[in-house]
């Protein structure tokens, strides 16, 4: 019966390794897209603010 134990703890490790590892890619990969979209959030804030500008520059023309 310990051998059976020794081989679920030896799986069980190693899943948890596996599991660990994963998480680390997806909390690597989840902080690369937040970067990514923080950035093209501020260019659509710029171009947004561009656009404004230009809007209430043309309505004070006469």
């Amino acid at each position: 019966m310990a051998a059976l134990h020794i081989a679920q703890i030896e799986y069980l490790s190693q899943e948890l390794i596996d599991h660990v590892g994963n998480a680390h890619n997806l909390i690597g990969r989840g902080a690369f897209e937040l970067d990514r979209a923080q950035k093209t959030l501020k260019m659509l804030v710029t171009v947004q603010e561009q656009w404004i500008h230009e809007r209430d520059s043309d309505f004070e023309r006469p």
